[in-house]
């Protein structure tokens, strides 16, 4: 597919390893805020929900996330877990560590984390990660992923030009978004696996990928 190919259903939905139908909104204020919905509603574990286009997209602490053009990956991921001080660590580690590994494998090998869950390429952002909780009687996480593909220079907001990047930028080349995701959601669904049976390894892993390491 070209770079600049749109976001293809039934195309992500094969690559999904949770096996759940995956819906492409063209526009909405923020993935994270349709999943919650979704997910309140009773949204099944490992919904993944993507947007082209994100109006009001939104980092830790309420940080705008520059999401408004087709340029990059904006979804979400429902997973269904207990919500403990137990869990909440790995969960916020799984997928920065799956975003780091998926990079390495499409040839950007400088990526690393920036505590807790940022994804960093020489020095600039590349990636941010915003993980939202429900409890209750049927608790659930719902896991944003922003990942900046094709974007150059002048796509960012005058403001973040001097800190963030994108793959492209990082690779001099542009990038398949439908392949990237194909590789990306496999990675995070083994290291959902790790989350839930291995938590001490892939913090581990989390751990040695951190800047300054």
């Amino acid at each position: 597919m070209p770079a600049d190919t749109a976001l293809d259903e039934a195309f992500l939905t094969t690559a999904s390893p949770w096996g759940i139908p995956i819906q492409v909104l063209a526009e909405t204020t923020s993935s994270n805020d349709e999943l919650l919905r979704l997910g309140e509603a009773g949204a099944a574990h490992g919904t993944l929900l993507f947007a082209e286009k994100q109006t009001a997209g939104r980092g830790q602490f309420q940080r705008v996330w520059a999401s408004g053009e087709p340029l990059g990956l904006w979804f979400s991921l429902l997973l269904r877990l207990e919500i403990s001080d137990t869990t909440i660590p790995a969960l916020s580690a799984f997928a920065a560590v799956a975003l780091v590994k998926t990079l390495e494998s499409l040839g950007i090998p400088d990526a690393r984390i920036k505590a807790p869950n940022d994804v960093f390429v020489n020095g600039r952002k590349i990636s941010g990660i915003l993980v939202e909780t429900r409890t209750g009687k049927n608790p659930f996480a719902v896991v944003g992923i922003g990942l900046n593909v094709n974007q150059q220079l002048k796509d960012f907001p005058s403001e973040l030009q001097s800190t963030a990047t994108s793959m492209a930028l990082a690779e001099g080349k542009s990038f398949d978004r439908n392949h990237v995701a194909a590789v990306l959601l496999p990675a995070l669904a083994k290291n959902e696996q790790l989350m839930r049976h291995d938590p001490a390894h892939l913090l581990a892993s989390w751990n040695s990928l951190l800047l300054g390491v």
